[in-house]
């Protein structure tokens, strides 16, 4: 029969307080910290929603015209039921709104759509044949990486900046090779990258066909664009942008749901007392 009394040979699961803490759990960390921020971000947005729409009917019954935009002085219609009501039919489409405003602002957490990145259809452009020509313009632009690219933890994203594409001082994406342009991570590439045609772009070629590229901007360096990073083509409205970032982050809530902290056991430090 085992003794419980006896002290067990090692401890589990502990660790000495100076122990340097893995990337994985300090992105864990953040993840979950920057759903925090998402959740109350929207919770701001329903509140706000909720405000605009009161003052507007308040300006229509009290002022008796229609509020901005609406031209000045035009005359607003009669109320219709209770000042409760009349906000509750307009919460929605004030809600869209102001999403519709906050939806490229900066310091919002970015999140690529939730699907599988290795059944993304490639383009065929013939990089090797145009990178010294085109010096790997595409790999100097800003775009957001999604969940799948969390968990697999190859592609590195800015924590200043969640989640974008990790970037160097020179513009390059930090997987980019400093001397051939080439991606060194290729086979996990995001699924932007495998979507992205630059031919069209204008950013990248003035005349494709002939093989001009676009000037770069600066003595050496290719343009560091922050705001909008490689498209795929796809034209869908802000209706169906915000129901794709909606699907994205659950994605991201359902994957940090079913993580764990610890997928084995760690041997650690035995635990002391001082006397």
């Amino acid at each position: 029969m085992t003794d419980r009394a006896a002290p067990p040979e090692h401890a589990f699961g502990t660790a000495f307080p100076d122990t340097p803490v893995p990337r994985r759990d300090l992105e864990r960390a953040l993840r979950h910290q920057n759903l925090s921020d998402l959740d109350l971000r929207e919770a701001v947005l329903h509140v706000g929603a909720r405000v605009v729409a009161l003052i507007d009917e308040l300006t229509r019954r009290l002022d008796g015209v229609e509020p901005e935009p609406a031209p000045p002085g035009t005359a607003a219609a009669p109320p219709v039921g209770t000042l409760e009501q009349a906000v509750a039919r307009n919460l929605a489409a004030t809600l869209q709104q102001i999403r519709d405003a906050e939806y490229d602002q900066p310091g919002r957490v970015l999140l690529d759509r939730a699907v599988n990145k290795y059944d993304a259809p490639s383009n065929d452009v013939p990089c090797d044949e145009l990178l010294h020509l085109c010096q790997a313009r595409c790999c100097t632009f800003d775009f957001p990486l999604s969940t799948q690219d969390l968990d697999e933890g190859v592609i590195r994203w800015d924590y200043g900046h969640p989640y974008r594409i990790r970037q160097r001082a020179d513009g390059y994406c930090v997987h980019n090779h400093p001397g051939s342009q080439t991606c060194t991570v290729h086979l996990a590439r995001p699924r932007t990258c495998r979507v992205y045609d630059c031919r069209t772009d204008a950013r990248v070629w003035i005349d494709f066909a002939n093989r001009i590229p676009a000037p770069p901007v600066g003595p050496d360096a290719p343009p560091r664009t922050t705001t909008h990073g490689p498209t795929d083509g796809a034209s869908f409205d802000i209706v169906a942008r915000l129901r794709a970032r909606a699907e994205a982050t659950t994605r991201e809530r359902l994957a940090l749901a079913m993580s764990t902290a610890d997928d084995e056991p760690t041997v650690g430090p035995m635990p002391s007392r001082d006397e």
